[in-house]
């Protein structure tokens, strides 16, 4: 073969070899199914993405297969989105207050000491909330123990309900005790305040501002009319308006931010609210003094459960 033909003939094995060596780096990705510079990849897939070819990792290899978060970005980190640390891994189940899950605990803490004026209906409201919890898959506990109010004690509960709570229910002076339980709903957990639990430590300010007003009295127990305002899920099983028999309170120091979700009476005062605390929520009625009413619809199925299971984020 003379150096003419050679030279041609070298120039050809050399052409083939770099079209096959081309034809393997920028092809199609068996594994990622996907063409380099085609189609974006799809929101939620795993794994770092390499620029320009989609589910490869950057090391060059492909991620294929592996489970995914909803919305995340290159690095496998959620852009923006609550939860998501860089490589995919979750920080943690959204806390009620941003709108989440909630938290991940069913168990709840019904608390009824009251060192003020007794309620009869308390018993009644007891057994009526724990038995409407745990039928919607919640453990109930009831108890009047102040030692309850620690923050190792406290963490077991996704939400604590304060159950005509009057007077010193935490204790003397409470300081400590009430500082827990606001530190426990910004963490991220849940409150529930019924009837008179806000004539209670009626000069700590945070207690007050943390259920949401402070107890002013009220008008003669008897027959009147609720209307809801909105559709927050604590009413929203509710008729537009519905007859009571019960006392309508008044209330002084209510918290700005108080959503009120039910008003009563002639002159529509707000009966029940719900607020965002932190990373908590917080729920609030003053409806439950006729013993009749937590036996019978709508209060507890369609007020009391649904306000509960809100403030768990449920």
């Amino acid at each position: 073969m003379n150096r003419s033909r050679f030279a041609r003939w070298s120039c050809f094995a050399l052409a083939a070899v770099f079209s096959c060596s081309s034809s393997t780096t920028s092809g199609p990705s068996a594994s990622a199914g996907s063409d380099a510079g085609g189609a974006a990849p799809v929101a939620g897939s795993a794994g770092a993405l390499a620029a320009g070819s989609a589910g490869t990792l950057a090391a060059g290899t492909a991620s294929a297969g592996s489970p995914s978060d909803a919305g995340a970005a290159p690095g496998g980190a959620s852009a923006g989105s609550a939860g998501a640390t860089a490589g995919g891994a979750s920080a943690g189940a959204p806390t009620a207050g941003s709108g989440g899950t909630g938290p991940t605990s069913n168990k709840v803490l019904i608390y009824t000491k009251a060192t003020g004026f007794v309620h009869a209906s308390t018993p009644t409201a007891a057994l009526a909330i724990a038995k409407a919890a745990t039928a919607a898959g919640l453990t109930p506990e009831q108890s009047d123990d102040p030692s309850k109010f620690t923050p190792a004690a406290l963490a077991e509960y996704g939400a604590v309900v304060l159950l005509a709570t009057t007077g010193e229910p935490f204790g003397t002076p409470g300081t400590a005790q009430i500082q827990t339980l606001v530190d426990y709903v910004h963490a991220g957990h849940g409150l529930v305040g019924i009837e008179n639990c806000n004539h209670a430590y009626d000069d700590s300010v945070p207690y007050i501002s943390l259920i949401g007003g402070d107890f002013n009295g009220h008008p003669a127990f008897g027959p009147d009319t609720c209307y809801t305002d909105g559709n927050h899920p604590s009413v929203a099983l509710l008729p537009a308006s519905f007859p009571v028999t019960d006392e309508i309170y008044l209330f002084t120091k209510l918290n700005p931010a108080n959503q009120v979700v039910l008003r009563c009476g002639s002159d529509k005062r707000p009966i029940s609210w719900v607020r965002n605390e932190g990373e908590g929520r917080v729920f609030y009625t003053a409806l439950g003094h006729d013993v009749s009413s937590w036996t019978q619809p709508p209060l507890v199925d369609s007020h009391v459960l649904p306000g509960l299971l809100w403030v768990l984020g449920r």
